[in-house]
């Protein structure tokens, strides 16, 4: 009766909680789920012990002489589309025994387990916009949970200098993380667990219809992209074709790529080459026109971009003339305004374009609607273009 009555006091004993543990899981239990963290309130280990900063989980145990332990990043990932709804992407990197125990030896060795949590250590300022980190241990006996605002920031005080050196000290966690954020996908909005997104600007497909006062059958395609996959291209392509019943049309191909030399967000650069190939009715007579052109450019600040470059016709003219570009994009209208130019000898060409977009702010595929006209004057034929473009 007397041992029944010992087993039953041991198996019930619960360890001694202390810190706020009942925040943590309630609003971090889909993570601690997906990530496959030890539960080190029901663990039996001698030793356990977990450091937590924004995207990554350090997690170490020993029992007896057996050590195991692991790094695993971790991030949030949304879509453009739809930023409440994410997924958890996530690596794992076993640590060997050898590597482990160095770290439990660092640990021991850094008092760190002794310290008071941030708001029980004299002089340590708080603060909303810094790095929080988080510290857990457990033992057979107790459970606790700590955190420390921006150590950074703490003036030398002791206690912050203990978890620098801790946070430092060997794993080379920036440059693991760094290896895996480079794995990621190029696409959507993902966030470590702090107040700041990082997005990619998403791989754009347009089509459709394209329509003329003298052309008014046709259809218009583009597709740009930043990355596919993991490579970085930073270029597009673009189709508009226009024709009507009588065996006339004009075939607009371009292909552009950006960010060749200058990357910043206020001042980039693009080079572009445009393909055109026409069969006109102008004057009572069939024309055959066809153009190359090739211009570069810079995209400046307030949505501002110019370019410069040749135009060169052939079908018989065989003629090398200027090209010049001019952009604007007005953000509170949601409006688009071009200006292209080309000049062979005394002939001046050009064509303006006004374009009206519509963003959708749903769930939906299309995110957005663009409604254009065009008018051109291309030695001396001119002709009034309508589009009307969906995003995907």
């Amino acid at each position: 009766m007397l041992l029944l009555l010992s087993f039953q006091t041991s198996f019930s004993q619960t360890k001694e909680i202390l810190g706020d543990t009942t925040y943590w899981y309630k609003n971090n239990a889909e993570l601690h789920k997906t990530l496959d963290l030890k539960d080190f309130e029901k663990s039996t280990d001698e030793f356990n012990f977990r450091f937590r900063n924004h995207g990554q989980v350090i997690e170490i145990s020993k029992d007896s002489s057996n050590y195991s332990g692991k790094i695993i990043n971790y991030i949030f990932h949304t879509k453009r589309s739809n930023k409440n709804e994410f997924k958890i992407l996530s690596n794992k990197i076993d640590l060997s025994s050898k590597q482990t125990k160095e770290i439990y030896n660092i640990i021991k060795n850094s008092k760190i387990i002794d310290l008071p949590t941030d708001e029980k250590t004299e002089n340590w300022k708080q603060g909303t916009d810094g790095i929080t980190y988080l510290f857990e241990y457990s033992d057979k006996k107790k459970y606790w949970l700590k955190t420390y605002w921006t150590p950074t920031s703490q003036d030398s005080i002791s206690e912050a200098v203990i978890i620098l050196d801790l946070i430092t000290d060997s794993l080379n966690l920036q440059e693991t993380y760094l290896s895996f954020k480079n794995t990621l996908p190029k696409k959507g909005c993902y966030n470590s667990g702090g107040i700041v997104n990082m997005c990619y600007a998403s791989n754009s497909l347009e089509f459709g219809y394209s329509g003329a006062t003298k052309f008014p059958f046709g259809f218009y395609s583009s597709y740009s992209a930043n990355y596919i996959g993991k490579s970085k291209i930073n270029s597009g392509v673009a189709l508009q074709y226009n024709f009507d019943n009588n065996g006339f049309h004009h075939l607009n191909l371009q292909f552009s790529k950006w960010k060749i030399f200058f990357k910043e967000s206020n001042l980039s650069d693009f080079l572009a080459y445009n393909y055109q190939n026409r069969i006109i009715n102008f004057q009572d007579s069939k024309n055959k026109l066809e153009n190359h052109q090739f211009k570069y450019g810079l995209n400046l600040k307030h949505n501002i971009g110019i370019g410069l470059g040749l135009d060169y016709l052939t079908r018989g003219y065989n003629k090398i003339g200027g090209n010049l570009y001019a952009y604007k994009w007005f953000s509170k209208p949601n409006v688009s305004t071009t200006l292209t130019t080309s000049i062979f000898e005394n002939q001046i060409n050009y064509k303006a374009e006004i374009f009206k977009s519509f963003n959708i702010n749903s769930k939906l595929p299309i995110h957005r609607f663009d409604f254009g006209i065009t008018y051109e004057n291309f030695m001396n034929y001119k002709d009034l273009y309508f589009n009307i473009r969906v995003s995907i």
